[in-house]
């Protein structure tokens, strides 16, 4: 990732974390068992219609994104199974662990639902950092690979409404499931 975009991003971050602070939102963390040990699957997930993101776009406090896109569907998705399921808060971030098709023994996916005002920036004054653009993903949408972590970085603005970040090992997955989100959060 460049420097630049590492600054934007961390300085939205912090921004967002004192806003949910003042606001008193529930924190974003995950509760994620100690390294080695395997969290018991929870009971299937209830079957929830996803809240629409408010026209707004800065109240996100009725989006769970683990209800708007759940683990299994993730999974079939990548064409694989759950890895393990995290415990994590009801947010509008979400991260999955699958375990895909082939070798490889579980790819992770991390999903951020974020007001515009933290990506809008980022859209319009850099936008060559983010990526490649994705045409037909929401009002802008950007691909970036990043060397270092091998990691694919989805950045997708819906002006007025949301944000979305989606990261993820593969880039076809990665794209699949931003736009798997998308129609959830856009709705038809």
């Amino acid at each position: 990732m460049k420097p630049d975009r590492m600054l934007w991003i961390s300085a939205a971050l912090a921004m967002a974390l004192v806003q949910s602070a003042c606001s008193g939102a529930p924190s974003t963390a995950t509760n994620a068992p100690p390294a080695g040990e395997v969290a018991e699957p929870t009971s299937p997930p209830a079957q929830t219609q996803p809240t629409e993101p408010p026209s707004g776009g800065s109240d996100f406090s009725g989006i769970v994104a683990c209800q708007v896109v759940t683990a299994q569907e993730v999974a079939d998705l990548v064409g694989g199974t759950i890895f393990r399921e995290l415990e994590q808060q009801a947010s509008p971030n979400c991260t999955y662990e699958i375990d895909p098709p082939g070798p490889e023994t579980y790819a992770t996916f991390m999903v951020y639902v974020e007001p515009t005002d933290m990506v809008q920036p980022l859209v319009d004054t850099m936008p060559g950092d983010l990526g490649d653009p994705v045409p037909g993903m929401g009002d802008a949408a950007y691909l970036q690979h990043d060397e270092a972590t091998q990691e694919y970085h989805l950045t997708v603005l819906v002006r007025g409404r949301f944000g979305l970040e989606v990261i993820g090992d593969q880039e076809d997955w990665v794209v699949a499931l931003g736009r798997l989100f998308l129609s959830r959060l856009q709705g038809p």
